[in-house]
């Protein structure tokens, strides 16, 4: 009888283990690959993990009873699921999905060539495991099926308050206070079982349980912000005609690439040029976070940041925001934005109607005359774009490029120029990618020009996010001459941006630094558009400048803050850097960008009336 009961208990605890093992492994794999954590917090994140998983295995246990060798089955294999979608999300972005990025999850056809290229071999481990334990399941169920006496319950619920209490006290070493500025921080810190369960208790309080209304401490918030950055500047307003405003979006092209040769040939040799026919700005720094090219959009068109965690397209898409659109719709002009894919993509056919375009033209619009990379090739896509719009001046036409999009594989064969060591790398792919971009905005300022409409329109040409990501480094550290450092990466993280102002003196290179949010209030400056609250400035504006990143990182004139460290850094020698008593004062007054921009997205500020008069 003893034999057969400790037959019993080994095959249950051979199961248990065997699904408490598979789980761990396959987090510990996904923080591994995409890069999570680095090696000193291995201990630390293992150890939570191993915690966490525990918990999941024994409420299993506790709840479903006789059925939990299903649920445990069924458990692994949704976990599986979830962390391979984490795991390749995970390795172009940096963070594991979210729920409201898994509303995009749809798309996954659409963005199968990006998504194969990101897969490995090694993530076979999500499944090698599973039929294993299906088998054992099946053939031990009436073992594992046996019910359990309350002596049985009673001692995993006290591994359940254990394992819990364990998990705190570990968790109790992690500082917290970056988790609000990037989510990915949270699965840093206390691992990506913690991070699901925490987004998916945020994402319901979020979207079922929170008021739109301030309490007192928001509405001081505000009040404190407004009185800190009252600009007390009249706008420039260089023109005393209605011009045409042409706004490119350019498809992940990254600041270094202008003035860069590659074999003794210039990368982008018109957009060079262009530097001296405008106004250009080479320190500016993106600031998208998990909407990536729809948060560039959204940066350029409403000058706030993007929310926390998601894409303001799928979790704001509706509110109430004064846009670049609005204001210029105002004035008569006719707006219309451009995309070369899917008009649902990133939920653009909703969001740029309320940007107040009158038109979205997308690829069903398009004669997808030539194809290049996912859709229509940029230089047809120029073509048609001004082919509806010359008619109807003064316009504003905001074109987002698509040809350059990663992988890059589009310019493998057939392109210039010539990458020399770089042949057949995704490096010289994106460098080819970046001609081929020079190449197809020249032709739209030959077309223009040849229609006398040159004279008569301002162009903003930049960049939405990074191009060349974590597994392409030590190949673009090589081309650039990069340092280990990783301040020195972080600091190529720019866009470029080009603003062209027809009869115009202002010309020449501006190296104030600033980020996306800045070019919003820049074109505000430029035409003299009042605008209630933008939270860029103007990179007119004489004296420093910062680009704060979503996750509360800081990039001034001549610092790096690191917020997860919260240390500052020298950006030329990459040193640590004291912060004295009124850098911390400017570090805090810069973080409350993101606390007033979380804030108004969360509560719809602009349809709120008690805000509206306080910024107006």
């Amino acid at each position: 009888m003893k034999k057969w009961n400790y037959r019993k208990i080994l095959i249950h605890m051979v199961f248990a283990l065997g699904v408490v093992a598979s789980l761990w492994v396959k987090a510990s794999y996904l923080h591994h690959s995409i890069g999570l954590n680095p090696m000193l917090e291995y201990d630390r994140i293992h150890t939570l993990l191993i915690f966490s998983v525990v918990v999941i295995v024994l409420f299993n246990m506790l709840i479903f009873q006789r059925k939990a060798v299903y649920s445990l089955v069924i458990t692994d294999l949704i976990v599986s699921f979830i962390f391979f979608a984490d795991t390749v999300y995970g390795r172009y972005y940096g963070i594991p999905l979210t729920i409201p990025i898994l509303y995009q999850l749809g798309f996954m056809n659409d963005v199968a060539d990006s998504t194969f290229s990101l897969m490995q071999k090694k993530d076979l481990i999500f499944v090698v495991t599973i039929p294993v334990m299906i088998a054992y399941a099946v053939y031990f169920r009436k073992t594992l099926q046996e019910k359990k006496t309350w002596r049985h319950n009673l001692l995993i619920a006290i591994l359940i308050v254990a394992a819990i209490g364990a998990f705190h006290l570990k968790a109790n070493e992690v500082d917290r206070t970056h988790h609000a500025y990037e989510r990915k921080n949270i699965a840093k810190d206390l691992g990506v079982y913690y991070f699901h369960g925490y987004d998916l208790l945020d994402f319901a309080k979020n979207k079922w349980f929170t008021s739109t209304s301030m309490d007192q401490a928001e509405l001081e918030t505000i009040k404190t912000y407004l009185s800190e950055n009252t600009e007390g500047r009249e706008l420039l307003a260089l023109y005393d005609r209605n011009m045409n405003l042409v706004v490119i979006q350019v498809e992940a092209m990254q600041e270094f690439v202008v003035d860069l040769e590659i074999e003794g040939e210039a990368v982008t040799p018109f957009l060079n040029r262009l530097k001296n026919e405008a106004l250009y700005f080479d320190n500016i720094y993106h600031q998208v976070a998990a909407g990536n090219t729809s948060d560039a959009e959204f940066l350029l068109n409403v000058g706030l940041h993007p929310a926390p965690v998601g894409a303001v397209n799928y979790l704001h898409a509706t509110n109430r925001f004064i846009t670049l659109g609005e204001l210029l719709k105002d004035r008569g002009y006719e707006n219309t934005g451009f995309h070369g894919y899917q008009a649902s993509f990133w939920n653009r056919e909703v969001v740029y109607s309320n940007y107040k375009f009158d038109d979205f033209i997308s690829k069903e619009d398009f004669d997808l005359d030539e194809i290049v990379g996912w859709a229509i090739s940029d230089v047809s896509f120029y073509r048609q774009a001004m082919d509806l719009v010359v008619q109807n001046q003064p316009f504003y036409s905001f074109l987002v490029t698509l040809s350059s999009h990663h992988p890059y594989d589009a310019f493998i064969k057939g392109y210039e120029p010539y990458t020399g060591d770089y042949e057949k790398t995704q490096v010289g792919n994106y460098l080819k990618s970046m001609r081929y971009v020079d190449e197809s905005i020249e032709g739209l300022f030959e077309r223009l020009e040849t229609e006398g409409i040159l004279d008569e329109t301002i162009i903003v040409i930049y960049g939405d996010h990074s191009g060349l990501y974590q597994d392409q480094k030590a190949l673009l550290s090589k081309l650039l001459g990069l340092s280990d450092h990783y301040v020195a990466w972080e600091s190529i993280q720019k866009v470029p941006l080009w603003i062209v102002l027809p009869d115009s003196d202002m010309k020449g290179t501006i190296s104030k630094t600033g980020g996306q949010v800045d070019i919003l209030a820049t074109i505000l400056d430029i035409m003299g558009l009042e605008h209630p609250l933008t939270l860029g400035e103007s990179l007119l504006i004489e004296g420093p400048g910062y680009a704060i990143k979503r996750d509360g990182s800081i990039f001034m004139d001549d610092y790096f803050y690191n917020n997860n460290e919260e240390r500052l850094y020298d950006l030329n020698s990459h040193e640590p850097v004291e912060i004295t008593e009124a850098l911390a004062e400017q570090l805090e007054r810069i973080k409350m960008d993101l606390k007033v921009s979380d804030l108004i997205l969360k509560k719809n500020l602009f349809k709120n009336e008690e805000f509206m008069k306080l910024v107006e």
